[in-house]
């Protein structure tokens, strides 16, 4: 018995050298690689401002863990073309977990992270400039023979995801996205869904009803699916879309008899049209006719109004012109009664 007691604590105590003497290395390797790191990193365009995190510890064989992290780097115009930003980052942790000891790599999770990115004066606002509340799990290996390589591949499938809102790679996101638009800010839920051999990335569409109100405007609950599977193109959407109702609004307040309906949904579909395409324009324009409450003759109006601006849009209009054609055009029907 005492032989066992005394095998058991020298394990113990063995165990304890290890993982005490693990992370002493591993923080010392890690103040190294950051050291390295930094020039490389400035000559791809990111410039680190500053980088802290509390401690690195040693999870178990194969996995250890970066715990509170902080980061303040600068994006320049040698990584986008145009525009600089500042960004800040930080995570509760991040973990790395080694596998495939023959072909070495490892996989990664975030976990409660935040990222911030502030474009420089005169920039434009990134849609998913303001992360919050989000947690990250990478299901696919980056390489360590070739990391640089690996790495851009998998950043260039991450930029796809953000931008076209689907990637083939299999990578988990949750995460809350502040939406700034006029001023105003909105959270909003991010997922990814995977779907066969496909990632996509989507709003939750009850929060996408929500931010409607805030910005008032009434959104069809199909019409809020539609918009909710296009996140990067969301702000874009809802700004069109007030900016028709705010118009049409504004000349019926100075001509009682201006058909503000007719002007709204020519305008609205017009530039839906021109930034998005006609195909996901007739889509969102015919889901908000699902609202409730509309005559049959007003629904037929408004989806010929719909398709008239989707015509208009082969052309470059002005206000003024898109007003003109509303007042005087044949095409557009401004009264339901006008509705064969």
């Amino acid at each position: 018995m005492k032989t066992l007691i005394k095998t058991a604590i020298f394990f113990f105590v063995l165990f304890l050298i290890v993982y005490f003497s693990a992370n002493y290395v591993l923080k010392k390797l890690a103040v190294k690689a950051v050291a390295e790191l930094k020039p490389r990193l400035e000559q791809k365009g990111i410039m680190i401002e500053n980088f802290n995190y509390k401690n690195i510890l040693l999870n178990s064989y194969n996995s250890c863990a970066v715990t509170e992290i902080d980061l303040d780097f600068h994006l320049t115009k040698k990584m986008y073309a145009k525009e600089s930003f500042k960004a800040r980052f930080n995570a509760n942790s991040i973990t790395v977990r080694f596998a495939d000891f023959n072909n070495p790599s490892f996989f990664f999770t975030l976990k409660d992270f935040a990222l911030f990115i502030e474009p420089e004066e005169n920039s434009t606002k990134k849609p998913f400039g303001k992360l919050e509340n989000g947690y990250l799990k990478s299901r696919i290996p980056l390489y360590l023979k070739n990391p640089e390589e690996s790495a851009r591949e998998i950043l260039a499938e991450v930029k796809t995801l953000f931008r076209e809102n689907k990637t083939p790679i299999d990578l988990e996101i949750t995460t809350d996205v502040l939406l700034g638009i006029d001023e105003k800010e909105v959270k909003v839920g991010l997922y990814t869904e995977r779907i066969e051999s496909w990632t996509y990335l989507k709003f939750d569409d009850r929060d996408i009803l929500e931010a409607a109100k805030e910005f008032e405007l009434d959104l069809a609950e199909k019409e809020a699916e539609i918009i909710a599977n296009h996140p990067s193109k969301v702000p874009a959407l809802i700004k069109i879309t007030r900016d028709a109702k705010r118009l049409s609004e504004f000349e019926l307040s100075k001509n009682a008899s201006f058909p503000e309906d007719a002007y709204k949904h020519i305008y609205w579909s017009y530039h839906l049209t021109r930034e998005f395409g006609a195909d996901l324009a007739k889509e969102i324009t015919d889901a908000h006719e699902t609202i409730p409450n509309n005559t049959e003759n007003e629904r037929k109006m408004d989806y010929h109004n719909n398709k008239v601006g989707r015509k208009y849009a082969n052309e470059i209009l002005s206000l003024n012109e898109i007003k003109k054609r509303v007042l005087a055009s044949n095409e557009v029907i401004r009264n339901p009664n006008e509705v064969r």
